[in-house]
């Protein structure tokens, strides 16, 4: 094993072998009989040289055949304990990234955001991959060197334990400059690998943003930053490269000392008489045996230190907690409604959201609408279960919604986020995303209803076209309505839709408008919108404001009754020219309830 090693972290380190042992054992045995097999040619070399120097070559050949049987079953064992600790390695490499995939995927939405895509890459690649090296070749390694040393220095002992004791002299130098290499190479290795998760998040997010860079004719200052921080990558680099390389200088200096010891001790020894030439040669094909894993303890060490440190970035991920499984849900034929009761949430330093009282019932259309930053994002969060409740009632069919099991609030509430989200697959797999049993003709007729039909069977291969990474050949409109169409194709009980129609036109957005109120039926639909337009035929209108609910009611009602929903509406409803007026006028207040394509607003 390596030297001045954390047991916590060996203990961490090793936890992949659980259930492996039908691999590791038997590569355990092969190790052993590797090196058992790896004594006794020395032994047999030098029974053929005392045999020469003593009767001739008569009797050689029971000799040099035993050599030969010693030789390939050592390659063989050799193979077959590759075979099974090498293999092992990348079998628990497959499970680490298996059970740290399904960590994040099953965390709170809230843990999960505290990092960054970028660095969970590197996280999942690079780190596990320093871990296999360990618990693979590294685990082998230090073991065949644990064996060999064993069995080699007993061998030792049995023929001259004076010429053993100054063969070993050199070994605590090696322990010490090992030690003190660690000390260096721990630093680095977790300094190179952390800017690495930092350069793989500026990439991620260049690349992802390469329309906007082009755009902003930005490419050559984020050039020039990314050649910085490779400049600063490669310098830590060479700093934990230049520390790693004393190892092997090191190790060979040292047992090449003990070769020159053995020659030199060994020869006076021979002279009195107290070991033989044949003795002599044997010790030195020991220390030769010894060479390589001695040598290649500086590099296991390195591996070793660049493992503990590549665990100690995975730990965050799987010490993510899980969403808590919660048994109850709704057993209803009847769609449920939705009662808010005294509900406030936000954060430690206040609230930022107070809604007193609010009730849902199946079938009608609610819209939510306000200023800039009024709440209506923090809303959509908690009717979706992404945000935590800290004062007050939320209920969905009489049951709280943090008791509800999440596949039965799934199957009841659907929501489209503002930002979609789409994957490097056809247009058919992700519209089944949350309906994979739903056929061609049905995945059509939703396409049909948010009129994206004839732009659907337009296409190449039809459904099975597909729209590249993160829907890059799609436009925002379309996103946004497949997005729509997604939701609906799982028939949930609740629509809940946070500025989901946003990037469509007003023909559009009317004519789509329509078409889903006619085809609802009992299914209830949560529409938050800046805009107002969508909201005209809502059975009731929320109005917030820093918060709060300043008006509720129909559209007419809030009209007559609520001014900033006036207010709103009629900025709104301004051609663009007379807009450009009133932004001049209160640029505050348009600037907040204005849409983003709706003008060009004016800068303070």
């Amino acid at each position: 094993m390596p030297l001045f090693c954390g047991v916590k972290s060996l203990a961490a380190l090793l936890q992949s072998l659980r259930g492996q042992e039908r691999l590791w054992i038997p590569g355990l045995l092969c190790l052993v009989l590797t090196n058992f097999m790896g004594v006794i040619p020395p032994r047999i070399i030098r029974h053929l040289m005392d045999a020469v120097s003593q009767s001739g070559t008569q009797s050689l050949t029971p000799w040099l055949l035993g050599l030969l049987a010693a030789t390939l079953a050592r390659g063989l064992f050799m193979y077959w304990m590759r075979q099974t600790l090498i293999v092992m390695s990348r079998l628990s490499e497959q499970r680490l990234k298996e059970t740290l995939f399904a960590r994040i995927l099953a965390a709170k939405p809230q843990a999960v955001e505290a990092f960054e895509v970028g660095d969970l890459t590197s996280r999942l690649t690079e780190d596990v991959g320093k871990i296999r090296m360990f618990i693979g070749p590294g685990l082998m390694y230090s073991l065949n060197l644990l064996v060999m040393f064993l069995m080699v220095i007993g061998v030792m002992l049995t023929v001259s334990p004076v010429l053993t004791f100054w063969v070993l002299t050199p070994m605590p130098f090696l322990v010490l400059g090992i030690y003190l290499l660690n000390l260096k190479i721990l630093s680095r290795s977790a300094a190179v690998q952390a800017h690495l998760g930092k350069m793989t998040v500026f990439v991620q997010e260049s690349l992802g943003s390469m329309k906007l860079l082009q755009a902003f004719s930005a490419e050559p200052s984020f050039i020039r930053r990314f050649g910085t921080d490779l400049e600063e990558y490669r310098n830590k680099n060479m700093a934990f490269a230049r520390a790693d390389a004393l190892f092997f200088p090191l190790a060979t200096t040292l047992v090449g000392l003990s070769t020159l010891i053995t020659v030199w001790m060994g020869g006076h020894l021979m002279v009195q008489g107290k070991v033989s030439l044949g003795n002599l040669a044997e010790f030195i094909l020991y220390i030769n045996m010894l060479t390589w894993p001695v040598t290649s303890l500086g590099w296991v060490a390195s591996i070793y230190q660049q493992a503990k440190a590549a665990q100690a970035r995975l730990e965050p991920i799987l010490g993510l907690e899980g969403r808590p499984h919660r048994n109850q849900g709704y057993h209803s034929d009847q769609p449920p409604a939705w009662k808010i009761r005294n509900l406030k949430a936000g954060f430690s330093g206040g609230f930022v959201l107070e809604l007193s009282e609010f009730d849902a019932k199946p079938g009608q259309f609610i819209g939510i609408t306000g200023t800039v930053g009024s709440g209506k994002s923090t809303l959509w969060k908690l009717l979706t279960g992404r945000f935590p409740l800290m004062e007050g009632s939320l209920k969905l069919g009489g049951v709280p919604l943090s008791e509800w099991k999440e596949s039965s609030l799934h199957g009841q509430v659907a929501w489209v986020p503002q930002e979609q989200a789409f994957f490097n697959d056809t247009l058919g797999a992700n519209l089944r995303l949350g309906a994979p049993e739903a056929d061609d003709a049905t995945c059509r007729e939703v396409l049909n209803l948010v009129e994206l039909g004839d732009w659907a069977a337009a296409l190449p291969q039809g459904l099975q076209t597909g729209i590249g990474e993160r829907g890059v050949q799609l436009s925002g409109g379309q996103k946004q309505r497949l997005a729509l169409a997604r939701a609906w194709l799982r028939q949930p009980r609740w629509m809940v839709l946070d500025d989901a129609l946003s990037a469509l036109d007003s023909g559009t957005e009317d004519s789509l408008m329509q078409k889903i109120m006619n085809a609802k039926g009992d299914r209830g639909i949560i529409l938050i919108s800046l805009k107002i337009k969508p909201l005209v035929l809502a059975d009731c209108i929320l109005v917030l404001d820093a918060g709060k609910v300043v008006g509720r009611g129909t559209h007419n009602e809030l009209l007559h009754r609520c001014s900033l929903y006036r207010r709103m509406h009629d900025l709104q409803q301004q051609d663009p020219t007379t807009a450009m007026v009133a932004a001049e006028q209160e640029p505050g207040l348009a600037r907040d309830v204005l849409p983003q394509n709706a003008l060009f607003l004016p800068h303070n």
